[in-house]
Order: structure tokens, then C-alpha cells, then sequence
């Protein structure tokens, strides 16, 4: 019985070739279709109008600011050449009344915040000159809430969510906001970007490597960005793509967390009872079938098939794992990580937050760590496709070395997670194709990329 229901779910998750063609040309069909349609609300193939990538020989100090839902994050950036860097971080999180009180307010607090880092935190980083606001100190946002952005350091402030209710800036020139409060607080700093934090991963990785053409982040959630040509941005205004020279590329924040539709995502029970759960039904649904904010919750549901046809825990539902979202994505990471020497003792440790009837058997934990992988290795499956519809969109089938950038949780620290994925790289292109793509841990986009862009774009 035990073999037959895992038969049932090795069909269901595990993805042939076959089976990932159809995702992958629904990709393609994706990113024809943003560059189409008008980025206003929730949009696919968001121009950065970001034009440049680092060489890697760039030198200088600038300044990052990275912005989300918990934390403000003010990075001083010393750009050293030879794809090296030197940062110095300060971190704090805004207080309640500040994240629902007066815009302004909320701007002067992220000043005070930069001020310090570049008189008190990092004057070593930079110039005298830039320490005492002689010289203008380049700044790149990563703002993690929604704009409609118009330029690279242009852009409107939309509804922000995540708990912020800022009074009197929606509908505000973002750019306009931090200057308006830099010049409050005597500070020569000018914000020459506003970015994606996927576009940042992609920069960041190619200071390091300037033959990078994919930014993969591979988290809770996934995204990813690459360099599309200006022509073919159908989108933007034509007279705004004239401005550019024939052959530009610009870097594309693609927001492949909102693709996929039933036609062609191959969606089993489990991943429609995890949707019908989800507070935002019928939206990201390729997110929640890949990103490591949902894995947990789809073993917790097989894991309850299993135990209702009595081939887990005695038939027993542990007290706690009937509850939704009980059975987070560190949960299957740790028993992975522990699979060759799992024992009963190490296995109740992981699942210490569930109250069991019967103490499980080595065999739960074997049919529970077998669960984890097969949910797993289809996540692998499905992130390589954003990686294959890239190289396919970019035609990099011919380059000698195909460079993909990748950063993010699920990808770095699951057990496995990076081998899966070259392996599903492998059944889609094959040996020869699969050895030249060099998977690279980029580092911090919303940093590192940051202030990168910032240099990029200050002239």
C-alpha cells in the first residue's frame, strides 16, 4: 500500500522532460506577453531602466538603501575593482507609529539613518570630502513596495501594505520624498536608482562576473531578472525606446512569482487544497507550487493522506499537524540534512512542536524525509524552468559559458537543492548544454547591487 500511494505521488511531482515542456513554453508565452502589456498594477516584465552591467573593475564608495517589510537596511559600499567590495551595514526596524504616522517623519528617520553611517558608522569608507557633504554621495533604493516607476530613479509611490500606512505619500515622486528629506537633515546624497531587488541580484553578480545574464532569486519566494533588448520592450513608449541606440538592453525585473495559470502548470490535489487555503487564492500559483514559504504546507497535506490510510504514525494525525502551515519548509530541511543517519531521537528534535500518540518508528521518518524529497526535487524541477526559458529568450544556447547568478534561502541552504536543480537542467538540455551553465551564489542585491546601480546610473 505504502509503495502504491508513493507511486501515486512520484506521478503526480516528479517532472519529465515531457512533462516540463509545455511549462516551458507557457514561460515564453509569459514574457511575450509582458513585454506587451502596460506595467500598471500587478504587472509581469517591469522595465528597470537600468541599461548597464558592472565590468568589474568599477571603483568607489556608494551608497544602498534596502527597504522591507521588517527592516531598513543603509549599506556603505566601497567598490575595491577586481569584482571585490567592502560593506559596512547599519540595520534598524521603524517603529509602529512610524510606520503608520506622517510620511515626512518616516523619510527624516531613514536620513538620521544615513547620516549616521557616513559620519559615525563608515567615515573610513569614504572620502573626507563625502563625509563632510562636499561632494554628492550616489544612492540606490531597493523599496521592496510597489511604484510605477518612470525612470531609473523616478518613480510614483503606490498603496505600500505590509503593516505601513504612511500618511501623505502615496501618489508622491519617491526620489522626491528622500530628497526632500536629505535636504532636511544637510545631507548631500542623491538617489540615482530605484530597483528590484531581482535586478540587484543580477548586477551584484556581475561585478563579480561581468559574463552574468541571469539574477535568480530562489527564497521564500522566486523571481528573476535578465537584460532584454530595447526594441523589444513593446510596452514602452515608442519615443522613449528611440532614445536608446539600436541593440541596448535593458534589465528586466521579469516577476515570474505571478506566473502560471491551470493550462499549463501541472497542478495535483495537494496544490489545489494549499491555493483554496491561501488568503490570495488563484494568484502566484507557480510561487506556491516552488518557493519555500509553501513546501512545508504540501508535505504537512500529503503527510495527512498518508497517515488517514494508516501508513504514517499509526494512523494517528499528530496534535498540531492538522493545523494549517504547521509544517514549515525548515522542517523538510532538517530532515533531509539528517537523512543518512536519521535516528528516532534526532527525527522527535525536528517535529518537537507536534504532540504524537505513538512515538514515530524510523520507518515514519523514511516515509516522511521520502516526502520531503520528492516535494523538493519538484521545486528544483519548476525553478529550472525560469532558468531554461531565460537562455532560450536570451538564444544563449551557442555561448561558450552561460552565467546564472542565483541568492536565496531555499536554493543555498536545502539540502541537495542546487545538485537537483542541475539535474533538471539536464533533462531539459542535456550534457553539453547543462556543463556550460556555471550556477553561482550571487551575493546581496539589494546592497551590493544597490549601490552598484547607483554608480551605474549617476551620469
Amino acid at each position: 500500500m505504502t509503495d502504491a500511494l508513493f507511486q501515486n505521488l512520484e506521478r503526480d511531482f516528479l517532472l519529465s522532460k515531457e512533462k516540463l515542456a509545455p511549462i516551458v513554453s507557457g514561460f515564453a508565452n509569459e514574457y511575450k506577453h509582458g513585454l506587451k502589456t502596460p506595467s500598471r498594477g500587478l504587472a509581469t516584465m517591469i522595465p528597470s531602466f537600468v541599461t548597464k552591467l558592472p565590468k568589474g573593475n568599477e571603483t568607489g564608495s556608494f551608497l544602498s538603501l534596502d527597504l522591507g517589510g521588517t527592516n531598513l537596511r543603509i549599506s556603505a559600499v566601497e567598490l575595491l575593482g577586481n569584482g571585490q567590495v567592502r560593506v559596512l551595514e547599519l540595520k534598524q526596524s521603524p517603529s509602529q507609529e512610524l510606520k503608520t504616522g506622517a510620511g515626512a517623519a518616516f523619510f527624516d528617520w531613514i536620513a538620521d539613518a544615513v547620516k549616521e553611517l557616513i559620519t559615525v558608522k563608515a567615515p573610513h569608507l569614504f572620502t573626507e570630502a563625502q563625509v563632510r557633504g562636499e561632494v554628492t554621495l550616489s544612492l540606490g533604493v531597493c523599496w521592496s513596495f510597489p511604484v510605477d516607476q518612470s525612470a531609473v530613479d523616478r518613480g510614483v509611490i503606490l498603496r505600500m501594505g505590509k503593516g505601513f500606512t504612511l500618511q501623505e505619500t502615496e501618489g508622491h515622486d519617491l526620489a522626491d520624498m528622500f530628497q526632500q528629506a536629505f535636504e532636511r537633515k544637510s545631507l548631500n546624497v542623491k538617489v540615482r536608482a530605484i530597483l528590484n531587488d531581482t535586478v540587484g541580484t543580477l548586477v551584484a553578480h556581475a561585478y563579480s562576473n561581468p559574463k552574468a545574464r541571469i539574477g535568480l532569486i530562489y527564497a521564500t519566494g522566486i523571481n528573476s531578472a535578465y537584460p532584454e533588448k530595447v526594441e523589444a520592450i513593446e510596452k514602452m513608449d515608442s519615443a522613449v525606446r528611440n532614445k536608446y541606440p539600436p541593440g541596448t538592453e535593458m534589465l528586466i525585473n521579469a516577476e515570474i512569482d505571478i506566473f502560471g495559470n491551470e493550462s499549463y502548470l501541472p497542478l495535483t490535489k495537494y496544490d489545489l487544497a494549499l491555493d483554496a487555503s491561501h488568503n490570495q487564492p488563484k494568484f502566484q500559483i507557480y510561487e506556491k507550487m516552488v518557493s519555500g514559504a509553501y513546501l512545508g504546507e504540501l508535505v504537512r497535506l500529503i503527510a495527512i493522506d498518508f497517515i488517514k490510510a494508516d501508513l504514517l504514525f499509526g494512523g494517528v494525525v499528530p496534535e498540531g499537524l492538522e493545523e494549517l502551515w504547521s509544517f514549515p519548509t525548515a522542517y523538510m530541511s532538517a530532515l533531509e540534512a539528517e537523512a543518512d543517519s536519521l535516528n528516532r531521537e534526532k527525527g522527535m528534535e525536528i517535529l518537537s512542536n507536534f504532540h504524537f500518540l505513538h512515538m514515530p518508528t524510523l520507518q515514519d521518518m523514511a516515509i516522511l524525509t521520502r516526502i520531503c524529497r520528492i516535494v523538493a526535487t519538484r521545486s528544483a524541477y519548476l525553478a529550472s524552468v525560469a532558468i531554461a526559458s531565460l537562455i532560450q529568450q536570451q538564444q544563449l544556447l551557442d555561448q561558450p559559458e552561460i552565467v546564472v547568478g542565483i541568492t536565496g534561502s531555499t536554493y543555498e541552504f536545502y539540502p541537495h537543492m542546487a545538485d537537483r536543480l542541475r539535474c533538471a537542467l539536464r533533462e531539459w538540455f542535456g550534457a553539453d548544454v547543462t556543463d556550460k551553465i556555471k550556477l553561482e551564489i550571487a551575493r546581496d542585491g539589494g546592497s551590493i547591487g544597490g549601490a552598484l546601480i547607483a554608480m551605474l546610473c549617476r551620469d
